[in-house]
């Protein structure tokens, strides 16, 4: 038999927005995936047993770039789904692809 590995479906690392800290989340990602969310502003208490939420600032700060500089470009220069009219989650979705290939192109040529 070959040796072959499965190629991984769960990601290493997830960086997600302060909106997304909860302790529901925080519990789901900690079966497997190690989580990069900082601690809201309205909820800065930090737990008062155990260690402190894991994050590393650098790696949040180029991510959460790389995101915003992804939705300037698609709102710039895409309205339709930038506006998000579309019922469908699946037409959104079709169109956001389009967005990003048609980005791709223009930028690397």
């Amino acid at each position: 038999m070959p040796n072959f590995s499965w190629p991984r479906i769960r990601p290493g690392e997830v960086t997600g927005d302060s909106a997304y800290e909860t302790r529901d989340a925080r519990a789901y990602l900690r079966r497997s995936i190690k989580a990069s969310i900082p601690v809201s502003v309205r909820n800065r208490r930090r737990p008062k047993r155990g260690r402190p939420y894991r994050l590393n600032p650098e790696a949040y700060k180029r991510v959460r770039n790389s995101v915003k500089r992804f939705f300037a470009w698609l709102t710039n220069g895409f309205r339709r789904p930038a506006i998000r009219w579309e019922r469908l989650a699946s037409t959104l979705t079709g169109l956001i692809q389009l967005a990003c290939i048609i980005i791709h192109l223009r930028v690397f040529r």
